[in-house]
């Protein structure tokens, strides 16, 4: 099937589908995020969005003008934090890399965090690897305005850590803490 006119036409974002999953799990899988036999908590977490029983959670795709899905995100609160949200995935087609897919989903998740107000969400985190395969990753969150916050070292295996990046989705909020005591 020809999908060249997705490649020069507009994107839209929208929320995923059912009829969706299987092009979804394609970039996980075709993005080297996941091996297909590693995708059991990846499918448990379309399941329950898609059942509606991860309350919350969102799964997003962009998709092209003859409705092939060129990218997905998933974004849901953080359980433990007080309104804050993690962009748990955040994938693109390859071909789509730089072309706007991933940029358009990032500012949809923004945007509707930030319409539903401070009351329910006041920051925006986002979780990669170190590898040199994540170079582009790391990059594209920091040329939107995320701030690297924090590294955890090699918690994805020995040489490879988690870069967790910060984002205030409060207008004009500094959410830093003052440096304590020496």
């Amino acid at each position: 099937m020809d999908h060249s006119d997705d490649m020069t036409g507009a994107l839209s974002v929208r929320a995923a589908l059912a009829a969706d999953v299987e092009q979804i799990r394609a970039l996980a899988i075709g993005n080297g995020m996941f091996e297909p036999e590693d995708m059991s908590g990846f499918d448990e977490g379309l399941d329950g969005y898609l059942s509606g029983s991860a309350e919350g959670h969102t799964w997003l795709v962009a998709a092209g003008v003859t409705g092939r899905v060129e990218g997905a995100a998933y974004v849901a609160p953080e359980p433990f934090g007080d309104r804050v949200w993690n962009l748990y995935f955040l994938a693109a087609g390859p071909s789509r890399h730089r072309r706007g897919a991933g940029s358009a989903l990032v500012q949809h998740v923004e945007q509707s965090l930030r319409e539903a107000g401070a009351d329910v969400a006041r920051v925006l985190i986002v979780e990669t690897s170190s590898s040199a395969a994540y170079d582009g990753a790391r990059r594209f969150y920091a040329s939107r305005g995320f701030d690297r916050e924090a590294v955890i070292r090699e918690f994805y295996g020995p040489g490879e850590d988690k870069i967790v990046f910060w984002k205030s989705l409060v207008p004009d909020a500094d959410h830093r803490i003052p440096p304590g005591p020496p």
